[in-house]
């Protein structure tokens, strides 16, 4: 083969592959709430970063999946903790390693009771939203979420907010 067919051959061979593995693992995350500042987010299902800072995609818990009228939405928050790392409450302040969010007040109670536990279990992780109305880990409704529901991790991208597209649409 000449030199010159080469040239041209392993560039394509490889923006093929990448496309290949993009439409094989990836996926665009759509936020559709406040919780996390980013309104759009490049994710991929394998292989899965699952360490504190990645932004995640969650199954939502079984006492959720039932107020989305079957619809499949997940979770989209950061991941704060894994298996082993320490987790404290103190009065409304609940906290994972060094990152603590306080826990929502409505007439000078939590909204919810706060998820109680020294460490994050084996097998789980703690997410965090980054808005202060976050349904997230530091409710026991939510808690610690297992590793294996994490559908896919990924990062945020710039992408117009979904009342902006729905404009755009009118």
């Amino acid at each position: 083969m000449r030199r010159s067919n080469l040239l041209w051959i392993v560039p394509s061979l490889a923006f093929c592959a990448a496309g290949y593995y993009g439409l094989a693992f990836g996926r665009l995350t759509i936020n559709a709430s406040d919780s996390l500042q980013g309104n759009a987010y490049a994710m991929v299902t394998w292989p899965l970063d699952i360490r504190p800072g990645t932004i995640a995609a969650i199954k939502l818990p079984e006492v959720l999946r039932d107020k989305f009228d079957g619809h499949e939405l997940y979770l989209t928050k950061r991941i704060v903790g894994i298996a082993g790392d320490p987790v404290s409450v103190k009065g409304n302040t609940f906290c994972v390693n060094d990152s603590c969010v306080e826990g929502q007040l409505k007439d000078g109670k939590l909204v919810s009771p706060l998820w109680q536990g020294d460490v994050v279990p084996d097998g789980m992780i703690a997410v965090f939203g980054d808005s202060a109305d976050s349904l997230d880990s530091r409710y026991a409704v939510i808690g610690p979420r297992p590793v294996d529901d994490v559908i896919a991790a990924g990062i945020e991208i710039a992408f117009p907010h979904w009342t902006t597209i729905r404009e755009w649409l009118r």
